[in-house]
């Protein structure tokens, strides 16, 4: 039997890639062929591929906007951009951020030659919709910059009304570096596990899995664990509809332009 997991309206907004201007005659298989930008970097935090992981996390299936650094001064005792807060619905976002170098140390200025990696923390609390209490804390960290891969890790646990935690795993996500008008970069290889545990007012526990595995496109191997049972099956990402996620339809749905698997 088909099942999907019902949701709250979702908001997605569309992201850009850095253009890159001019050629190159002798390429180095070591660089990216574009250059290195916080903007490239955040943009691959807010990437299409992550946004089952946002809903989830954010405990009233909400993607929210990609950051955009103006509104996240430096403070420079912790060394942390922080960003003023985002509010709707019942909801406010507080999102930090700070950049590190390939040892691991915080770095006060983009460099596209020295920073290698992008630490991020969301939070978020409110009563969604007058209805929802949610109390949830996510963290993502992007390495790789600098080079033609990015890869990216991230856990969150998010606390709801009616005694119902949502728990999101982010494994070895790996990006490559595309240049402006190239087709979306799906993630080449990497999992994302999404968990939930519900305890009713009778003490029954409901339990909730959907792993997602990435292989190059938007077509992915979804694995559901509800009451009942496992389903196993091939799902495009860009035709799953708002809000929800499970093994519906066709098990092979048909390849769209944006779901042509990358080198």
């Amino acid at each position: 039997m088909s099942r999907i997991c019902p949701g709250f309206r979702t908001f997605i907004v569309a992201v850009t890639l850095p253009v890159f201007a001019g050629a190159c005659v002798h390429v180095d298989a070591t660089k990216p062929l574009v250059p290195s930008t916080l903007d490239a970097a955040l943009t691959d935090v807010a990437h299409p591929a992550l946004d089952w992981a946002a809903q989830w996390f954010s405990g009233a299936n909400i993607v929210t906007l990609p950051i955009v650094p103006a509104r996240c001064p430096l403070d420079s005792t912790s060394r942390y951009f922080v960003c003023s807060p985002l509010s709707g619905g019942g909801l406010t976002l507080n999102q930090r951020f700070t950049l590190l170098d390939a040892g691991g140390g915080k770095q006060s200025v983009f460099d596209e030659t020295a920073t290698a990696g992008l630490h991020l923390e969301n939070a978020v609390s409110g009563t969604w919709a007058g209805a929802v209490t949610i109390d949830g804390q996510q963290v993502l960290d992007l390495t790789g910059l600098g080079t033609p891969r990015h890869t990216l890790n991230g856990t969150s646990l998010t606390l709801m009304s009616g005694n119902t935690e949502r728990r999101t795993t982010i494994t070895d996500l790996v990006f490559p570096v595309v240049a402006a008008g190239s087709p979306v970069a799906w993630p080449l290889s990497g999992t994302i596990d999404t968990r939930s545990r519900s305890i009713t007012a009778q003490g029954d526990t409901s339990v909730f899995i959907a792993t997602i595995r990435f292989d190059g496109s938007s077509l992915v191997t979804l694995t559901v664990t509800i009451p009942g049972g496992i389903q196993t099956c091939r799902v495009n990402l860009v035709f799953m509809p708002p809000g929800g996620i499970g093994c519906i339809g066709s098990d092979t749905p048909p390849l769209g332009a944006d779901a042509v698997p990358r080198e």
